[in-house]
């Protein structure tokens, strides 16, 4: 069984999600990473190859660590040791589409406005050109992306002919069945990824669909989960 922590920590008008967890059995690590509207805003992780192997370690001594290090991140965050002023800004606005391009992506139910899901090391966007390829968009963690009721999805959006990654394109997440809708909205980097990290919302009586759109000028691609309701949360 996997196992985590997960915390809501408000200071001032921030309201940050705190989540620790296990990596195994991918890989021997204590990780936590802190959300605040949508974005990963700070990430901590932890090695214990060296510990895991000590005669008796189980467990429990796993639990003391992740409860160690999820303490210790929302101290430091209360204390400032950890400041919210080191953080990175948020992306700059996606870019639009060109004139003419479709609408049908975005349900007329669902808000207008967004957040930006990961921070990102340049302020500038390039403008896709008119002749963009056609792109395909896919969820590189498609076992792994909900933890505890916290979601993570990493997306990748690449170029389908000839393949290959695609920096700026817009990636777009929402859920369509949730009782409250929202998007989360962010641009991907170099190597055409991006990470959207966010508390999992509430599902509907008969599920809800986890919808993943991305678009790079003209061109756009679409996958959909669905997802069915277990007690107060969902699974993949």
């Amino acid at each position: 069984m996997p196992l985590g922590f997960n915390s809501d920590l408000k200071l001032g008008d921030l309201v940050f999600h705190v989540q620790t967890e296990d990596r195994r059995p991918r890989s021997t690590v204590v990780d936590t990473t802190v959300y605040s509207a949508g974005r990963v805003v700070y990430r901590r992780k932890t090695g214990y190859d060296e510990r895991a192997k000590e005669p008796g370690f189980d467990d429990s001594a796993v639990r003391q660590m992740l409860e160690e290090q999820h303490r210790a991140v929302l101290e430091g965050l209360r204390s400032g040791e950890i400041s919210v002023d080191t953080f990175p800004p948020p992306p700059s606005a996606p870019p639009r589409a060109p004139a003419g391009g479709s609408s049908a992506s975005a349900p007329p139910a669902q808000p207008q406005s967004s957040v930006a899901a990961r921070a990102r090391g340049t302020t500038a966007v390039a403008e896709p050109p008119s002749s963009a390829p056609a792109i395909k968009v896919l969820l590189t963690n498609p076992a792994s992306w909900l933890t505890a009721g916290s979601a993570l999805l990493m997306v990748e959006v690449r170029a389908r002919e000839p393949e290959r990654p695609l920096a700026d394109a817009v990636v777009e997440v929402s859920f369509d069945g949730v009782q409250r809708p929202f998007v989360f909205k962010t641009t991907t980097d170099a190597q055409g990824r991006a990470e959207i990290g966010f508390p999992l919302p509430k599902f509907g009586p008969a599920g809800a669909s986890l919808v993943i759109r991305a678009s790079y000028g003209p061109g756009r691609d679409e996958i959909r989960y669905s997802l069915r309701p277990k007690s107060s949360a969902g699974g993949d």
